[in-house]
C-alpha cells in the first residue's frame, strides 16, 4: 500500500484518457499535407514522448527542421478530431472524484501543452478534480526528463515521499523516478508490464480501480 500519500499526479494520455483515434488522424492528415505516408508501426511506438521529438522522428529528412510548423498543422487537426474521437478511460471519473473526496489532491503532468490538456478535460467535465495541469511547455525539457514532476511538487508545496505520479510508458515513469517519488505504472496505454518493469516503478496496476486500492490514508 502507498502511505502518507498527498499528491496524485497523472499522466493524461493511456491514463485518464484514451485519443488514440483523435492522434492517429491527426497524424494522417498532417503528414498528407507533406506528401509523407503515415506509418502505424513507426509512429505508435512513440506514442507519450512529446509532439516535436515524435516529428524529428518521424519526419524523412528533407522535411527536418519544420517540426514546430507541423506541430501547429497536428493541432489544428487533433482539435477537429478530439472531441468526436476522445474518451475517459474505464472507471476514471468515478477513481479521480472518489480520491478527491478522500482529500487527495491531483495533478497532470502531459507531454500535451497544458492549455490543450485543460481544454480536453473541460469537454469531459473533469477540470474541477485537478489542482494543477502541467504540459511541456510550462518546463525547460518534456518527460521523460523530471521537470514537470519537480516543477509540481514545488507549485503545489508537496515533499517528493508524499507524492505518487502515474503513467502508462516507460519514458514517462522514468520522469517519476528521477523526481524521486512513489511510482505507478498503469496497464491501460500504450505499454506493457513487462516493458514499465524494465524501469523498476514501485507499483503496476491493471486499472484506475486498482489504483485506488493501493491508496492509504
Amino acid at each position: 500500500m502507498l502511505q502518507d500519500v498527498q499528491l496524485i499526479i497523472y499522466d493524461l494520455d493511456g491514463v485518464l484518457i484514451d485519443s488514440t483515434e483523435a492522434i492517429v488522424e491527426a497524424f494522417e492528415h498532417t503528414l498528407k499535407e507533406i506528401g509523407v505516408e503515415y506509418e502505424e508501426d513507426k509512429l505508435m511506438p512513440l506514442m507519450g514522448h512529446g509532439l516535436i521529438h515524435i516529428l524529428e522522428e518521424a519526419l524523412p529528412e528533407e522535411h527536418r527542421g519544420k517540426e514546430w510548423e507541423l506541430r501547429e498543422r497536428y493541432i489544428h487537426h487533433f482539435q477537429k478530431a478530439d472531441t468526436r474521437l476522445t474518451k475517459l478511460l474505464p472507471d476514471v471519473e468515478e477513481t479521480l472524484r472518489l480520491l478527491k473526496e478522500r482529500g487527495y489532491r491531483q495533478s497532470v503532468a502531459t507531454n500535451k501543452t497544458s492549455s490543450e490538456a485543460k481544454r480536453i478535460l473541460e469537454f469531459l467535465g473533469l477540470d474541477d478534480v485537478f489542482d494543477l495541469v502541467v504540459g511541456f511547455l510550462d518546463v525547460l525539457n518534456a518527460k521523460p526528463a523530471p521537470d514537470m514532476i519537480l516543477y509540481t511538487l514545488e507549485r503545489l508545496s508537496v515533499e517528493k515521499e508524499h507524492a505518487v505520479f502515474v503513467d502508462d510508458t516507460t519514458f514517462g515513469l522514468k520522469a517519476g523516478v528521477e523526481a524521486g517519488v512513489n511510482t505507478v505504472g498503469i496497464l491501460t496505454g500504450y505499454h506493457t508490464r513487462e516493458q514499465l518493469m524494465e524501469v523498476h516503478p514501485d507499483y503496476v496496476v491493471d486499472s484506475m480501480h486498482e489504483l485506488k486500492r493501493l491508496l492509504s490514508k
